[in-house]
């Protein structure tokens, strides 16, 4: 079964490395990040994201991005 993605490339989103699943806000923590690829359904990680303040990349789970 294929999982849909939530996010497209090119899209502005929250990340919050640390968060409860149970939320579906971005908390004040949060930073603004874009995504960059959608990965691999067989992937561990859902995206390759550029985060704008600390100018640096990284791979992300859905659960942990949200909706600007």
């Amino acid at each position: 079964m294929l999982k849909v993605r939530k996010y497209k490339v090119d899209e502005w989103v929250w990340y919050s490395p640390l968060i409860n699943s149970n939320t579906t806000e971005a908390p004040s923590y949060a930073y603004r990040a874009l995504i960059l690829s959608i990965c691999d359904q067989d992937d561990f990680y859902d995206y390759r994201i550029y985060l704008e303040e600390s100018a640096k990349f990284t791979i992300a789970k859905e659960e942990n991005l949200f909706n600007m």
